[in-house]
């Protein structure tokens, strides 16, 4: 896992790997959500 500046604001999708705020808690992309 990297380090970013974004590592708190920002969590990566398990299913499509893209990074998606924690503010929206669910991916744009696929539907995930993250909780």
């Amino acid at each position: 896992m990297s380090t970013t500046t974004k590592e708190r604001t920002t969590w990566v999708c398990d299913n499509c790997r893209h990074e998606v705020t924690t503010a929206r808690k669910r991916c744009r992309d696929c539907g995930t959500s993250r909780y």
